[in-house]
């Protein structure tokens, strides 16, 4: 599945929404990492949908905008929205 960012992407319900430290590698300052271990989760009582904030095709966890706040997603977690959903 190809995603760009600042695509609309839906999400099931029952899935759980992410928020992990961040590192911005000290040569690349474009590059950034996310920390092993959640400091925040939400977990998704309805189906949703939220916007994704990057997607280069090599992460497993996605960053996406959700009520504000900056979380991540699992790939295999996500659909790409269409319209009548």
């Amino acid at each position: 599945m190809y995603l760009r960012m600042g695509d609309l992407i839906y999400v099931p319900a029952h899935i759980t929404l992410m928020e992990f430290d961040e590192t911005k590698d000290a040569v690349d300052p474009e590059k950034t990492y996310i920390g092993t271990s959640p400091v925040k989760y939400h977990n998704l009582d309805k189906p949703t949908k939220v916007l994704l904030l990057a997607d280069d095709g090599t992460q497993d966890w996605l960053p996406v905008l959700y009520n504000g706040e900056k979380m991540y997603i699992n790939k295999k977690d996500v659909l790409p929205y269409q319209e009548g959903e």
